[in-house]
């Protein structure tokens, strides 16, 4: 047999690349961070035109003109940021984009500030092109402590790496806390990559602040977003990076090296999902605002479990009491039809914790949650 490479064995022990992938028949899967929703149907037409008008050749490496527009027109239109296409490159889906930027800025050795618990893409490609990650514990319902990320900084530290809505604690940073990050960026030279992907998701009123509303660390900054989650898009895979003109032309060397570029119908399907009508994210934002109030409420009702409020996003990342890790309660509630993930997959502090998704039906959540609170309750 062929042995793997340095490589590959770099994440062979990771808890998210040993993720079984089997489904027990029956079981409530409220464990995959997708939208349940079928992809609106004028972004669908538009792949299928550009099929049919022979759009399916070759395309610009750094993704189509009239895309990377279109993403402009969107910081416009959400923030009122104004950006160039040169500044945009257009990615397939947000993991591609993650391997990228540590492919292009990491050196071996070089350290990469990652919260925990966090979403665990970005510790394994830290740790897959040859870094280390730097956990820094979230704090006070799994919000960030500046001071602690500042007293982790070293001389090798290159880049930090978050998301904001969070994956998996479903918390939201706001205003004061991203330019507080961008602070940090700017005084010790460092690049901020922070991961939008749920910034259409927030609920309570309140308000996404982006990492492109900083413009004083524009050049030092990278915005990384995807059409899976707002448009319900995830097998699609496009995605993109907002940056400084120099950083996208940095970050196209490697792409082009293993992309050579997006799928170009799909391109065309996010132009439409873009520019034309968002009632269906508000629709889909609704059901799961009823999901999340649902949810909350059944998790209530379980003794020896709390969770913080699900702020952003479709997870909730509830702590419970029972003497079992986050792993084997995980398997514990699989073997009783009860899919979820394991808290310690998105690091150490995740440890007691799961991560509960409400991306099915209600029918299936109230089912879910009648199921986990028969289960724990029962549990010694």
């Amino acid at each position: 047999m062929f042995e793997i490479s340095e490589m590959v064995k770099r994440i062979q022990g990771s808890e998210r690349s040993q993720r079984k992938v089997i489904v027990p028949e029956g079981a409530i899967r409220m464990h995959m961070g997708e939208p349940d929703f079928p992809t609106p149907l004028h972004i669908q037409e538009a792949a299928t035109k550009a099929m049919r008008d022979n759009f399916t050749h070759y395309g610009n490496p750094y993704g189509n003109e009239d895309l990377r527009e279109a993403v402009c027109f969107s910081l416009k239109r959400d923030y009122g940021v104004e950006r160039k296409p040169g500044s945009v490159l257009i990615s397939a889906g947000g993991i591609e984009a993650i391997h990228v930027i540590s492919a292009t800025y990491l050196n071996p050795g070089g350290e990469v500030l990652i919260l925990d618990p966090e979403y665990s893409a970005y510790a394994d490609s830290v740790s897959l092109f040859g870094g280390r990650p730097v956990f820094v514990p979230r704090i006070d319902q799994f919000h960030l402590d500046l001071k602690a990320i500042e007293d982790r900084i070293s001389e090798r530290t290159q880049m930090m790496f978050l998301s904001n809505p969070s994956n998996p604690t479903a918390s939201v940073l706001g205003e004061e806390g991203i330019r507080g990050l961008a602070r940090i960026t700017l005084e010790h030279d460092l690049l901020l990559i922070i991961d939008e992907v749920y910034h259409k998701l927030i609920y309570g009123g309140i308000k996404h602040f982006s990492i492109c509303q900083v413009d004083e660390a524009k050049d030092r900054t990278i915005l990384l977003n995807s059409f899976s989650k707002t448009y319900a898009m995830t097998g699609w895979r496009v995605g993109y990076i907002v940056g400084d003109e120099k950083i996208i032309k940095d970050l196209g060397m490697f792409h082009k090296a293993l992309v050579t570029c997006v799928n170009t119908p799909a391109q065309k399907a996010c132009v439409a999902a873009i520019t034309g009508p968002q009632d269906c994210v508000e629709s889909m934002k609704k059901e799961y605002d009823e999901r999340r109030k649902l949810v909350e409420k059944g998790l209530k009702a379980i003794e020896r479990i709390s969770t913080p409020p699900c702020e952003g996003a479709f997870y909730f990342f509830p702590r419970f009491e029972h003497q079992m890790s986050s792993k084997d309660i995980t398997n514990y509630l699989a073997n009783k039809g009860i899919l979820v993930r394991s808290g310690t997959e998105f690091g150490e502090n995740g440890q007691r914790h799961i991560r509960i998704s409400f991306t099915t039906s209600k029918e299936n959540l109230e089912e879910g949650m009648y199921r986990l609170k028969k289960v724990l309750d029962e549990l010694d």
